[in-house]
């Protein structure tokens, strides 16, 4: 198995459009029509801003990716690091891919000269919480709802 990890080609990047969606339901549990429009409008908009895509290829086959950008700290103001999307195909998982992918996301922005990096996860999605606190990450806040 040969397995590199690099910055996505146009090739690359529409096959990721055109499986935009399926990883918005799995991360948020939410069946809905219209996820793979509205994830390929916020793939377009964090483009256009400067983000960019890491994908990693397993035998020059597309494994998964993670969308690498910036943010802002809403209460210093102070700009970080952010990752807006990590996924791996079904058919890769357990392969060790997005833990590779997020350690060359993290080294990228590190060499960004960026000293933070947060990303949001459903509480739900133990898998997920489990691979980002195993490349460090910690619980900083939640966010909390009420159906009315």
């Amino acid at each position: 198995m040969s397995v590199l990890i690099e910055v996505a080609t146009e090739h690359d990047i529409e096959e990721i459009f055109e499986m935009a969606g399926i990883n918005r339901e799995e991360a948020t549990g939410v069946p809905y029509e219209h996820h793979k429009e509205e994830m390929q409008k916020a793939y377009r908009h964090s483009i256009e801003h400067g983000a960019y895509f890491l994908v990693a290829r397993e035998d020059d086959e597309l494994a998964g990716w993670v969308q690498v950008d910036k943010s802002v700290d809403w209460i210093t103001s102070k700009e970080i690091g952010w990752i807006n999307d990590v996924y791996v195909k079904k058919s890769f998982r357990g392969r060790g891919h997005a833990t590779r992918l997020l350690k060359r996301a993290l080294l990228e922005l590190k060499d960004r000269n960026y000293d933070e990096v947060r990303l949001n996860v459903y509480t739900f999605n133990e898998q997920a919480i489990h691979l980002y606190e195993k490349v460090g990450f910690t619980d900083v806040c939640k966010f909390m709802k009420l159906n009315l």
